[in-house]
């Protein structure tokens, strides 16, 4: 029974031991491989609001700083240089700020904060979304070139638009994950506001839905929840809202112009700075085209603001269909009623003006439209 006892002892020390091994301030040591920013102060800063507010300094002294204090629970921080001191290849760094000790070195690039769990876990992140969007851009910069020289065609169109979406599709099942393992930290709501706008709008309500408090009350995870509120006033089954835009030439139209005049109306969003949203709207183009003779109509909303741009891709694209933009990009009237915020996107409206569908790409609504028209 003593010899029980006595490991019952042993068990409890343990345990209050590993208790009184929680950190309860931080510790940061940062170094930066620059020497123009010796005797400069770095601050640290969070955001408040819409802004960024500096909560604490250090003086860099041989590409070295220093801080030190209590954060009650992790959030989201910047390090970052005055304005007229900062050099156009530094930007603010991002990182976690928890009680521990951690280390942060600055670079033109690959800046990084080590030795904390979550700081840890946004590192590989950030490395694995690099290697995914390295391949996008690889992906763009073929299509571009290929488009640019005239050697485009349409069996290699294709098969960049699937290579693309596979990467983009890998790429976004790994936030998911990503995300779906950090439901309860700052850090799951950091990449979760991160991807807002490429998660659909169903995924961002199901994470919301699972997310605990600390994941919730984040800020920008709050802004999210409201936009989804609003939402609900152009969601499938209401009536469509109406807004102004012009066409190419400069004259004013507004949607009510074709919605709800007895045709389904495709309604696509697109820009020039977008090359998968080109490729998106060509089948859209495809669609009504074999569509058009069953009461089928539609129009291109772009969200550019050079009209240069926004014909020049017109034309070299051959989206040979009713194109209207009134110029102002994701601020434009349009983007703000249906709360686009992502490209390619996709509207169908009924014949008398109710939304069928909204945020689907062109083979999902190729097989809405088929059950809507039989």
């Amino acid at each position: 029974m003593k010899y029980k006892i006595f490991l019952f002892i042993i068990g409890v020390c343990s345990i209050l031991q590993g208790c009184n091994n929680v950190p309860t301030s931080y510790e940061l040591n940062g170094e930066v491989y620059d020497s123009r920013f010796n005797e400069k102060f770095i601050y640290l800063s969070k955001v408040e609001g819409n802004e960024l507010t500096n909560i604490d300094s250090s003086l860099v002294k041989d590409n070295k700083f220093f801080l030190k204090g209590v954060q009650d629970e992790p959030t989201i921080c910047y390090l970052r240089f005055k304005r007229n001191e900062v050099l156009p290849e530094y930007m603010p760094v991002i990182f976690i700020l928890e009680n521990g000790t951690f280390s942060i070195q600055i670079k033109k690039s690959d800046s990084k904060a080590v030795g904390t769990e979550l700081n840890h876990s946004l590192l590989s992140f950030r490395t694995t979304m690099e290697k995914y969007d390295k391949d996008l851009s690889l992906i763009e910069k073929q299509y571009e070139k290929m488009i640019a020289d005239s050697t485009i065609n349409e069996e290699k169109e294709q098969q960049l638009y699937n290579e693309y979406n596979s990467v983009e599709k890998s790429q976004l099942e790994y936030v998911k994950k990503i995300i779906g393992k950090n439901l309860d930290n700052v850090f799951g709501a950091y990449v979760f506001n991160l991807n807002r706008n490429r998660l659909s709008d169903y995924d961002l309500k199901n994470i919301l839905q699972k997310a605990g408090s600390i994941f919730k009350k984040q800020p920008d995870v709050k802004l999210i929840s409201e936009r989804l509120a609003r939402l609900e006033e152009t969601s499938v089954g209401r009536m469509y809202k109406d807004f102004d835009t012009q066409n190419i030439q400069g004259e004013k139209k507004s949607l009510s112009e074709y919605a709800g005049h007895g045709k389904f109306l495709i309604v696509g969003f697109w820009s020039s700075i977008s090359s998968s949203s080109q490729v998106e709207m060509k089948k859209l183009i495809d669609i009504y085209k074999e569509y058009k003779y069953k009461g089928v109509d539609i129009v291109a909303i772009s969200l550019d603001t050079d009209s240069l741009s926004w014909v020049r891709s017109i034309e070299q694209n051959h989206l040979a269909c009713l194109q209207l933009s009134d110029l102002k990009g994701w601020t434009s009237e349009a983007a703000t009623i249906y709360e686009i915020n992502r490209i390619p996107y996709i509207l169908l409206l009924n014949p008398d003006g109710s939304i069928a569908v909204r945020e689907t790409n062109s083979e999902h609504l190729k097989k809405k439209l088929k059950e809507l028209i039989n």
